[in-house]
């Protein structure tokens, strides 16, 4: 009984440090915006309702005909209400207009 004890206590003492290396190894992700360049879109509403947009997890509301300038780093995604990606911004972006209907 005492080995079949002392066998576990050993074999607990030399795996516990492994598990928790793996553990912060496998937790560190990265979630913040990607350092790409920075971009300046114009968004324009051409539609008679508003659009509800979703930027960098803050919603923006475009009123019928209004327009929105956002610079923002290449990659970012605008989300509809709907959460369908309605546009992705890319550095060849730069200085255009990108209209909503």
């Amino acid at each position: 009984m005492n080995r079949n004890f002392t066998a576990l206590v050993l074999a607990a003492c030399t795996l516990a440090p492994l598990a928790s290396y793996a553990a912060t190894m496998d937790n560190n992700s990265n979630i913040s915006q990607g350092k790409g360049p920075m971009v300046r879109v114009t968004l324009k509403n051409r539609s008679n309702l508003t659009q509800n947009l979703v930027i960098q997890g803050r919603p923006v509301s475009l009123a019928a005909n209004e327009e929105y300038k956002l610079e923002a780093p290449a990659g970012t995604m605008v989300y509809g209400a709907d959460n369908e990606v309605k546009l992705t911004i890319v550095k060849e972006y730069n200085g255009a207009v990108a209209s909503f209907r």
